[in-house]
């Protein structure tokens, strides 16, 4: 059990580093945006139970967590090189459990967000991309349009038909915002 015991501890380590630029291959695969070598790893931030946030000052400490139990990260990421002028991607959350028991390491999902400058609603429409590891890679999208950094109420209620929808109206936006 002590040799498991530090082989696991070395293992579930090092397995948060493959999540970032050495999953690319299959990403690509899937036809997801790969991270580049503009890409900078910003922070990586132990979550919360069911908690959703990769900003460092919601960082936990280890403490909070159970002896053996599963733990929650988030790693944040952000695209260096852009044209603000014209529609970008600007960055990529990975969540992932780290656990004592191997087989139970995996990345969970990953938001990509991307930018269109361009808009005519709003001073700017973001889509977040959400895929899902767990279920083969699946992809949903919820679009924005955004001004001074908030999401803009169309019609005096948030526009539903903008949230929600899966892989095929991702495609449809990316290509039309010429990043696909």
């Amino acid at each position: 059990m002590i040799s498991y015991s530090v082989i696991a501890i070395i293992i579930s380590n090092s397995l948060s580093e493959s999540y970032g630029i050495k999953l690319n291959n299959e990403r690509i695969e899937l036809g997801l945006k790969p991270i580049t070598k503009s890409w900078t790893l910003d922070s990586i931030v132990l979550q919360y139970p069911l908690s959703f946030s990769c900003d460092p000052k919601d960082s936990r400490d280890k403490t909070e967590y159970w002896f053996l139990e599963n733990k929650w990260y988030c790693q944040y990421w952000t695209n260096r090189e852009f044209d603000k002028t014209k529609p970008y991607h600007k960055s990529k959350e990975i969540y992932f459990t780290e656990s004592f028991w191997l087989w139970q390491n995996e990345v969970d999902f990953e938001y990509d967000k991307f930018i269109n400058p361009n808009s005519n609603l709003a001073e700017y429409e973001e889509l977040k991309m959400t895929t899902l590891w767990q279920n083969n890679a699946e992809i949903y999208g919820q679009l924005k349009h955004m001004k001074n950094g908030e999401d803009l109420l169309i019609d005096f209620d948030v526009n539903q038909s903008m949230y929600g929808f899966e892989k095929e109206k991702v495609n449809e936006i990316l290509e039309k915002w010429e990043l696909k």
